[in-house]
Order: structure tokens, then C-alpha cells, then sequence
């Protein structure tokens, strides 16, 4: 959606439309979503398909099979990946000028964070539900990072999604709490550590922040919005911190 044109997008995945895993979803209105099934894109006829390595298996092998044109995109796990991805799609939907100026300007803009790093790295960390964290070789890291923090999971020896016990987290005494927008309902078990006086007492001489998950979840230029973000923390009064 960022380099191709409208009005050659047939079809994007449901995904892009929900507002909750989307950094587009209100430039997605008006274009027919789709569910990733055979039947949906057969019917389409599209001139390319793009396919993330863990799209529907069965889906792209029969459309392979059928002779369709099909790219397939690796999840972005750092900032080359992400490159590499754009330079993709750019030659893949022919936009290649158009794919070098988006490489442009996201080289330049990380190049300004990279400048801006503090010369202290805090200590962050990603606690979500379940105690849900998020360590080396990820996305995620690589987003903490560039903003100039150490990532307390990595620290941990933690390699992709892992789990963060509340003891573990106290004991450990990270500067920065990242979390998202929590999922589950209120008093549930995977809110419950999030409600446990020990969490509560310990989050209150600490910095909660909480980020929007479509900037940081998928591998597009859409990161450097949270990069940008995580860098102003580094500016903020403790209590503005959010």
C-alpha cells in the first residue's frame, strides 16, 4: 500500500483493515479484503501475489501449483530485513523509484534516531499478558535498540517470544515496562500478575509505557513511528512518561 498504486491493489489481507494490527487500516477502507483462502484469490485473478513465508501453506502451494505468480516475503526480524522487503515489492509491482525514495527517507529518519541515542542505555523490557516478553532476534529487539535501550530479555539469554515471571521481573529491576493494549478481560489469569500488589507497588516508582502494536509488530517503515516514540522516553520527566 505504500508503493504500489490504488488502484492496482486487488486485494489485501483482513488483517489490514483491523485497527488493532494495523498502521493502515483507515487507508485500507474500499479495498476488498481477503482471508489468505484459495478460493478468494482464484477468483480475483491477480498478475502477482504476495506472500508472507508463513502465509497459508496449502493456499500458496495449490496457487504455485496453478501457475500464478506469487513473491514471498521472510518476516522482518531487523532493519535490513525491512529494507530488503521494500526493495521487493518495489521491483515485484514495478515501482522500483518509488521503493528507493520510501529507502531513503527510512534510512534518514533512523539515521536521526541513531544520533540522537543517549550515551546511558536504560534498561527496558516487554511485559504483556501471561508474562509474555520478547527477546533477541526479533523485530521487537531490534525496534528497542535502535531507540537506544538494552533489551532486559535478551540480558536473559531469551531468543524470540519468551515468558518473563513477576519475580524475575521485580528481581531484576528494569528502568522501562513496555506493554501494549492489553487483550483479555479485566480479573482474568492472563491479567493477573498486572493485578497482584507486588506488581503494583513496583510499578510505581517505574516507567509504564505502552505502544501501539501495528508500529511495532510488522516489518515496515511504520517501526521508525516507534522507534521515534520510544526516543522522546529518553527526554520525559519520569512522571510524563506513558
Amino acid at each position: 500500500m505504500l508503493i504500489a498504486e490504488r488502484k492496482n491493489i486487488a486485494s489485501v489481507s483482513y488483517l489490514v483493515a483491523k485497527e488493532s494490527s494495523s498502521a493502515m487500516y483507515l487507508e485500507a477502507k474500499g479495498i476488498k479484503a481477503n482471508r489468505g483462502l484459495a478460493e478468494d484469490i482464484l477468483l480475483m485473478k491477480p498478475d502477482l501475489i504476495l506472500a508472507g513465508t508463513y502465509t497459508s501453506r496449502p493456499t500458496v502451494f495449490l496457487l504455485k501449483r496453478l501457475g500464478f505468480n506469487i513473491v514471498e516475503l521472510p518476516v522482518a526480524r531487523n532493519l535490513d530485513d525491512i529494507r530488503q522487503n521494500i526493495k521487493t515489492v518495489a521491483s515485484a509491482v514495478g515501482e522500483v523509484e518509488k521503493g528507493e525514495q520510501l529507502l531513503a527517507n527510512f534510512n534518514q529518519r533512523l539515521s536521526k534516531a541513531f544520533a540522537a541515542q543517549p550515551k546511558q542505555r536504560p534498561v527496558a523490557v516487554f511485559f504483556r499478558e501471561n508474562g509474555y516478553t520478547t527477546g533477541g532476534n526479533t523485530l521487537a529487539n531490534t525496534i528497542l535498540e535502535a531507540a537506544g535501550f538494552i533489551n532486559l530479555a535478551t540480558q536473559l539469554g531469551i531468543s524470540g517470544s519468551g515468558y518473563l515471571s513477576l519475580e524475575t521481573l521485580i528481581a531484576e529491576d528494569p528502568n522501562i515496562i513496555i506493554s501494549g493494549k492489553q487483550r483479555s478481560q479485566k480479573g482474568s489469569i492472563a491479567r493477573a500478575a498486572f493485578q497482584h500488589p507486588a506488581f503494583k507497588k513496583f510499578i510505581a516508582h517505574k516507567q509504564l509505557v505502552n505502544i501501539s502494536d501495528p508500529l511495532w509488530v510488522c516489518g515496515t517503515p511504520f517501526v521508525l513511528d516507534a522507534i521515534e516514540h520510544l526516543m522522546t522516553i529518553h527526554q520525559q520527566p519520569p512522571h510524563e512518561k506513558k
